[in-house]
């Protein structure tokens, strides 16, 4: 399974929001992993790089957000909390 996949139901639950009227979405990491139904990588819990708004061969599961017209707006690593802003 490709990271797109494994992350594509982050973007659907987005879509959803976006749907309820919501343009912000605040979500702990905990709360991510049972929308995606896995644990994050390390990588997303030690490096914000992680979460960058990046279309790169190595950060691919933004395409989870991005493809929805969302974007990661910040990250707090040490609270691990992400918000999304739509922007379409």
């Amino acid at each position: 399974m490709n990271k797109i996949s494994e992350y594509s139901p982050l973007g659907q639950f987005l879509e959803k929001q976006l749907l309820q009227g919501n343009i912000q979405v605040s979500l702990s990491f905990q709360e991510i992993e049972r929308i995606i139904n896995r644990e994050l990588p390390p990588t997303a819990r030690n490096n914000k790089n992680w979460w960058a708004n990046s279309r790169n061969e190595k950060s691919r599961q933004c395409s989870a957000w991005l493809n929805y017209g969302w974007s990661k707006h910040q990250v707090d690593l040490k609270k691990e909390i992400v918000i999304f802003i739509y922007e379409n």
